[in-house]
């Protein structure tokens, strides 16, 4: 049976004395706090501690990003990923700004209305900035549960990280911004997937697993679907102009971001003249290869250079380039032709 005072005194102590300086954690400001939490979904620590920082360079209030040009956004947020949170997070600190008069709401009922606000943003948001008695479990804090109780579900169970959060918040003490951050620092840190450091662990004589032996054994994790493998045939379409075609993206996956025209790799030349309505120069030329990953799909991508006399609207100066946002995957196929 878990003591409730002594685990949270436990766990409370460590992290003062030892949790990271992060840039995030230098500010009471709810904007910054929900910025970074944010750019923390799905992504390291160490990737993101210069994205917030040029963030809150370029727009240090809530006012000065919910007032800026959302192609600006996405180039800022380029190669960071997942370009859905910033297209969300943009939509929600507008209507903060025109509903709350730019208070960020100390409410979590209003807050989690706000497009792009799910359990973990919204726990994480409402405790650190407000204390909200709310639970923030992310994939560390389900590591970290899992282990003190010896808990062998499923955590890729909504029903069971439901379950976890209830149980969270029924031992979480008023300190409920520190409580959360100690728990996701300690699953980061120490009670991490692979060699935990139980040695040095604040809690371990709370863990169950440790006691049992079977550290090693958690958390259980359904195996992941194979992800859907993708092949292109990626366009370089010059112009004696010094111009290229570039396209913005539809689609939830890349929106707004620009690419070279991509088709499959059984698409003839002679269809994507017919697609795009231009006469192209044969035979391509191969300029190189590139691979990404994305969490569900993975692209092959082999680029070749195509010319063309033809006029065409989506043409754009290759000094140009530079300044629209492009996804890391197109970047990577790109430098093959900058090299």
């Amino acid at each position: 049976m878990l003591n409730i005072s002594d685990f949270n005194n436990n766990l409370l102590d460590w992290y003062q004395a030892n949790k990271r300086d992060l840039p995030w954690r230098r500010t009471n400001d709810p904007y910054r706090i929900w910025l970074s939490e944010v750019m923390l979904q799905q992504t390291q620590v160490i990737t993101v501690i210069p994205y917030f920082e040029k963030f809150i360079t370029n727009y240090p209030s809530l006012d000065a990003l919910a007032d800026a040009d959302e192609r600006r956004l996405l180039k800022d947020w380029e190669g960071l990923g997942y370009y859905n949170r910033i297209r969300n997070f943009h939509a929600a600190v507008k209507e903060v700004q025109s509903t709350y008069g730019s208070e960020v709401p100390n409410n979590p009922e209003s807050f989690f209305k706000l497009k792009g606000v799910g359990p973990y943003i919204g726990g994480a948001v409402q405790s650190i900035a407000f204390n909200n008695l709310l639970a923030a479990v992310d994939g560390n804090v389900l590591r970290v549960m899992a282990r003190l109780n010896l808990d062998y579900r499923d955590m890729t169970k909504a029903s069971v990280q439901k379950s976890i959060k209830h149980e969270i918040e029924s031992i979480m003490p008023l300190e409920a911004g520190d409580f959360n951050q100690a728990l996701m620092e300690l699953g980061a840190t120490i009670c991490t997937p692979r060699a935990p450091k139980c040695i040095m662990c604040p809690v371990q004589e709370h863990c169950e697993a440790y006691r049992a032996g079977e550290v090693a054994e958690l958390p259980v994790k359904k195996k992941a679907k194979a992800k859907k493998e993708i092949y292109y045939n990626v366009y370089f379409i010059l112009n004696d102009k010094d111009e290229i075609i570039l396209r913005e993206q539809q689609g939830a996956l890349l929106q707004g971001m620009y690419e070279l025209p991509k088709y499959d790799i059984d698409t003839s030349v002679e269809s994507i003249e017919e697609a795009l309505g231009l006469t192209l120069d044969h035979p391509n030329i191969h300029v190189g290869s590139g691979k990404h990953v994305f969490t569900h799909q993975v692209w092959y991508m082999e680029g070749y250079v195509l010319y063309t006399k033809d006029a065409h609207p989506d043409f754009i100066a290759l000094n140009e380039v530079e300044e629209l946002p492009m996804s890391k995957a197109m970047q990577k196929i790109y430098r093959q032709l900058e090299a």
